[in-house]
């Protein structure tokens, strides 16, 4: 288990992580390990089940945290604010980055969606009359007719 001896949060110890690249989610200060001395007699208890007790984390707390050079006790009486609104961010991010992955990150006004890859990052094709676009496009071309051109896939429709 770790603590942080800057704002008092307690975090559970990731297996295969290095202890000296942990860093405090609320404050980025280092993170640092539990002493034995807190954790609970029962060894298979502390693994499977709150690795301190109640008592203990408020000892370890008064102890540890409240008698360090690096206690800010306005990120102690607000860490869960903190911990709540980076956990927003944090989550907001991922579902930007999921839109910019699936194309709909920017949206459109018009409300349409390309019929290939369901992506809304599609803009208007500039209105062209038949016969200026037939001469610019070709006879052939396959952008006769169409109004739309996806920017994710590339697709015109």
């Amino acid at each position: 288990m770790l603590y942080c001896d800057k704002c008092g949060h307690l975090w559970q110890e990731t297996i295969g992580r290095k202890l000296e690249c942990e860093w405090c989610d609320v404050c980025n200060n280092l993170l640092k390990k539990v002493p034995d001395e807190y954790f609970q007699d029962d060894e298979f208890n502390a693994k499977w089940q709150d690795c301190v007790s109640d008592e203990m984390e408020q000892k370890l707390i008064k102890d540890l945290v409240f008698t360090s050079p690096n206690f800010d006790q306005y990120l102690f009486d607000h860490k869960d604010e903190i911990k709540g609104q980076k956990d927003r961010q944090y989550r907001a991010a991922m579902e930007h980055g999921k839109a910019i992955l699936a194309g709909t990150d920017k949206g459109n006004s018009y409300g349409v969606t390309c019929p290939y890859c369901k992506a809304t990052n599609v803009r208007k094709i500039g209105i062209v009359s038949r016969s200026i676009s037939a001469s610019i496009f070709g006879l052939g071309s396959k952008k006769i007719g169409k109004q739309w051109h996806c920017d994710h896939c590339g697709s015109d429709f």
